[in-house]
């Protein structure tokens, strides 16, 4: 997978990354944050993820500059900030968001599935013994599927009003 990384105009066809492998290594260099053993090409995909999660996890202020046409959320137009100033390109606090995304995307699924049984019924743990045999299941009560909390990248973005909704971290 190609790493497409979007400028501050929405003009890069197929972008699918808010960051460059670079810019990763910057972010978490700065902040002593490690991602030993992890090749350029690991983290680009980490940083597709990321975008992706970030894209399709939240709703931004404003709107594509593009329309249906910008293949990534940002840069936007009608965006504004906390202080109420105009924002242009692409925010430092989403290439941020991104970084600790990506991150993250190292190590695990940002968005799994959830682990449900035959029927369909979410499963909250499993256990089995084999002799003689044993078998134990805990569905979740409610039934209610809670989305992974990523609190670095979502107060970023939560502080500088680029939500629309939710901020709770």
């Amino acid at each position: 997978m190609a790493l497409i990384v979007q400028n501050d105009q929405g003009t890069v066809p197929g972008a699918n990354a808010y960051i460059s492998v670079q810019e990763f290594k910057d972010y978490h260099d700065a902040r002593g944050n490690s991602y030993a053993g992890q090749t350029d090409q690991q983290i680009e995909t980490g940083i597709v993820r990321a975008t992706d999660y970030l894209d399709g996890r939240f709703r931004f202020v404003g709107k594509p500059l593009y329309g249906r046409d910008q293949t990534t959320a940002w840069p936007r137009s009608d965006a504004w900030d906390c202080s109420r100033r105009y924002v242009t390109g692409i925010p430092r606090e989403v290439k941020d968001a991104t970084a600790e995304y990506a991150l993250r995307a190292l190590a695990a699924d940002l968005l799994p599935d959830p682990i449900r049984d035959p029927s369909g019924a979410p499963v909250q743990s499993k256990s089995e013994t084999v002799g003689p045999i044993s078998e134990s299941v805990t569905y979740v009560s409610g039934a209610v599927f809670v989305m992974p909390k990523y609190p670095a990248a979502h107060s970023k973005l939560v502080r500088a009003c680029l939500l629309i909704s939710g901020g709770n971290v």
